[in-house]
């Protein structure tokens, strides 16, 4: 059915030949399973799924390169990726196998994507579960080496972790009752917990290198002719996890964009927000992955009403094929806008997809698809959401109390606010690469002075959002004045009893009627407490200033205290930044060029403003909806419209 819908991209797992001392290599498996695929679709174009994971023996034969948690049993056993002899092991095997299939296949072959870890995404084993790994003898000596050429010397790690008896030669692995504890509340403490800090950032930088590693091993076995694709860098989507983002050693994403054998980064659609009616968001930063010359791609595993089984997902099953395809177009649209790769994908193997009425509304699709083909629009979104990696690493175990709301579910507001966003990296948005009205920091948390003088200067005109802790802290210690500095607000530390924020009178003049946060204390927690009555949006249950907005010499800049945002607090900082809203209502909303990507997210007409005077067009049907600044669409919830600006004729 794809190739009838001229889809000829084809994502499959093959196997990878990895025989024990002594055994002959037998290809005919691997090649068996291309040729399924060509069998089914003569022009298929491969691109092998290809999983890293070391056999039986070989584990058996290097038990201090396999991975050890903290408590057990596990669900998986999988190889440590700080052991050096799996990665040489590996991309041998991995070297071999893109050598053979290019020498038996090569004409019909896309691209490789080498697939390793939990569910082959390149994040470790057990993210989402109670335990902790890292206690493996591969583990340990890959954290000395790490420590040795950070600090160079006992003298230096003894001062950075304000430890007389920590020895390089000595350093272990910080216990699990020290990286399940959080001392210092949401966020660990660079004073006295350097030692929890630095062993985050070291599990960053081995997942990152290892998927570095590899995929230095296909560029090179395929001289630079092929794509490469991992999946890498939900840092979004991590955000929820609850022993802290960094278990997933996702966090080094800069340094996988900075990787010159990498071409495609992907993951799923995020499995939150992204049923019927919602907003499909993106797991990553994905803007700034188009900023460092990479493809984002999602793949697509929605549950459509032939979907079986509880995989992920499952919770947001459809029921009908009209249903389905109204997503399906939904996120295929958005990609298309958004400038992302996608593939549709069976995740339980049992015909999601074997409906041609699916495959039919990939085909009209052409229409969108095709025009941006031929011209090119980059995405350039007024709204900014920008995400700082080393802030992350430093969320301690239960961090997700602010990590959760303030960063995972932010999309769902960020999505329904009424115009289009992008998502970024801050060190993008501090090097001006990012040209928005409206600059969401989501987790400015850490930076240094450097930094700072760089982000206020790179989004000076622009309304400034500033969320939780801003500046709160420095590479090595904490600087409450430096968040006066970002936000133009003095910001010290409360106590209320719930970090719940509830619209003043100020705020509901503005539009404000829902209150936010989190039902219970975080810790730290800060609120505005030099913001007069008319710039306080938001007040905790103690009274104090949680949501306050000033305009100083360099533009509005808007105080967030508890975690989280609502599409009408965006609304009405978006009002201010002169954001084009194109609807004044809560609708998940895409827009690049003369393109327009609307779904529901409730019944009801809805009111669209284009901002120009174009006809406006239903790109899918063809019929013309009237002539812009305004149009009036009766909609109903998980419904997807695709509009298109058209120029009047001038007679």
């Amino acid at each position: 059915m794809a190739a009838e819908a001229g889809v000829d991209l084809v994502s499959f797992p093959v196997s990878l030949p990895w025989p024990g001392p002594g055994k002959e290599i037998d290809w005919s498996g691997v090649d068996a399973q291309c040729r399924t695929v060509i069998e089914a679709n003569p022009n298929a174009l491969l691109l092998p799924r290809i999983g890293l994971g070391a056999p039986q023996w070989w584990r058996e034969a290097h038990p201090d390169d396999v991975m050890v948690w903290d408590r057990g049993p596990q669900k998986h056993v999988d190889v440590d990726v700080a052991s050096p002899v799996y990665l040489h092991d590996a991309a041998e095997r991995l070297s071999a196998l893109v050598e053979h299939l290019e020498a038996k296949f090569g004409q019909q072959i896309a691209g490789y994507h080498p697939c390793g870890q939990n569910t082959g995404e390149w994040f470790y084993q057990e993210t989402w579960g109670p335990a902790l790994n890292g206690y493996s003898a591969a583990s340990r000596q890959a954290w000395r080496r790490w420590l040795k050429a950070r600090y160079a010397g006992d003298e230096r790690l003894q001062a950075a972790w304000n430890d007389p008896r920590a020895r390089l030669e000595a350093a272990e692995v910080p216990s699990p009752a020290v990286r399940r504890s959080s001392p210092a509340g949401v966020l660990r403490d660079p004073a006295s917990e350097r030692a929890l800090i630095d062993f985050a950032e070291f599990q960053q930088e081995t997942m990152a290198d290892c998927v570095c590693h590899f995929a230095r091993a296909v560029r090179q076995a395929t001289k630079g002719q092929k794509l490469v694709v991992f999946f890498y860098g939900y840092v979004f989507e991590f955000a929820a996890v609850h022993n802290g983002p960094s278990t997933s050693g996702h966090y080094a994403l800069r340094r996988v964009l900075d990787c010159p054998d990498i071409d495609v980064l992907c993951s799923p659609i995020s499995y939150f927000d992204r049923g019927l009616g919602e907003s499909a968001p993106a797991m990553t930063a994905a803007e700034s992955v188009a900023l460092a010359g990479k493809m984002w791609l999602y793949e697509d595993d929605t549950s459509t009403y032939l979907s079986t089984g509880t995989l992920p997902g499952s919770r947001e099953r459809v029921l009908t094929v009209e249903e389905s395809s109204a997503q399906l177009v939904r996120n295929t649209a958005q990609c298309a806008l958004r400038n992302f790769g996608t593939w549709w994908m069976d995740l339980g193997a049992t015909a999601w997809f074997e409906d041609r009425r699916m495959w039919a509304e990939m085909a009209r699709l052409k229409v969108l698809d095709e025009p941006l083909l031929k011209t090119p629009v980059p995405f350039r979104p007024e709204v900014a959401a920008v995400i700082d990696e080393s802030s992350m690493i430093r969320v301690a175990f239960g961090g997700e109390q602010v990590t959760r709301p303030g960063v995972y579910e932010v999309r769902r507001s960020l999505g329904r606010m009424g115009t289009a966003y992008g998502q970024y990296l801050l060190d993008d948005a501090a090097a001006e690469r990012v040209d928005a009205k409206m600059h969401v920091l989501l987790t400015a948390w850490c930076l240094s002075p450097e930094r700072r003088r760089q982000l206020l200067e790179s989004t000076r005109g622009s309304l400034r959002i500033w969320c939780y802790a801003p500046g709160y802290q420095e590479p090595g210690h904490s600087n409450p004045e430096a968040m006066r500095e970002l936000t133009g607000f003095r910001l010290p530390a409360v106590s209320p009893a719930k970090a719940w924020a509830e619209p003043s009178e100020a705020g509901k003049r503005l539009g404000m009627t829902s209150g936010f946060g989190v039902d219970h204390p975080v810790k730290p927690l800060f609120a505005a407490v030099d913001a007069s009555p008319a710039e306080t949006l938001a007040t905790y249950p103690d009274g104090s200033a949680a949501v306050a907005i000033r305009q100083t010499a360099d533009g509005w800049s808007l105080f967030v205290g508890p975690p989280g945002l609502t599409p009408e607090l965006l609304r009405l900082a978006a009002r201010k930044a002169g954001v084009h809203l194109f609807t004044d209502r809560d609708c998940n909303v895409c827009s690049s060029g003369p393109f327009l990507v609307l779904h529901a997210s409730q019944d009801g007409p809805l009111t669209v403003n284009t901002g120009r005077t174009d006809a406006v067009v239903d790109l899918l049907s063809g019929n013309r909806l009237g002539n812009g600044p305004t149009i009036r669409l009766p909609m109903k919830r998980g419904e997807t419209r695709v509009l298109r600006y058209l120029a009047l004729k001038r007679e």
